[in-house]
């Protein structure tokens, strides 16, 4: 079973990087952890489909919030709209592959692009952030949680 994510890093980040799972680089999620028994190339054709007819996303840094289950400290994106009818394209791709979400409560109508906050890094108020990249990590590589790596990513052009 693969348990996945995808996101939007802040820096680049080679294919294949693994990092501690809480030490993740800055990055905008774009669809949180999921698991599915779909083939790995299955969930990044899904990614690569919804995301195909987009360009570089160019948002803004808006408030501070808390969201989902775990209430989780973020800051949310002004100017997403882009981001958000992506985001429901992937939905409706990834239902297709029998993926289940962690957390219902960021999905679909109810996700609001955002950057986690962390102790290290975090984004102010206003910051202007291009994306130009659509990355998939792996959540739990060869069945370890305790590191995440980058299965895959794309270019947005």
């Amino acid at each position: 079973m693969l348990r996945f994510a995808v996101v939007a890093f802040l820096d680049e980040v080679a294919l294949e990087a693994e990092f501690a799972s809480d030490a993740l680089p800055l990055h905008v999620s774009l669809f949180g952890a999921a698991s599915s028994e779909a083939d790995p190339e299955q969930i990044v054709a899904a990614v690569e489909a919804a995301y195909a007819s987009y360009g570089p996303f160019e948002v803004t840094g808006g408030d501070d919030e808390v969201i989902g289950a775990e209430q989780n400290e973020v800051t949310l994106l002004d100017d997403a709209d882009e981001l958000l009818e992506a985001h429901l394209t992937l939905v409706l791709l990834l239902r297709e592959l029998g993926v289940r979400v962690d957390d219902p409560s960021t999905v679909a109508g109810a996700y609001q692009p955002h950057v986690p906050v962390t102790d290290e890094e975090r984004i102010d108020r206003g910051e202007r952030l291009e994306l130009r990249a659509i990355a998939v990590i792996d959540l739990a590589p060869d069945g370890d949680d305790s590191r995440v790596s980058v299965l895959d990513q794309f270019p947005l052009i």
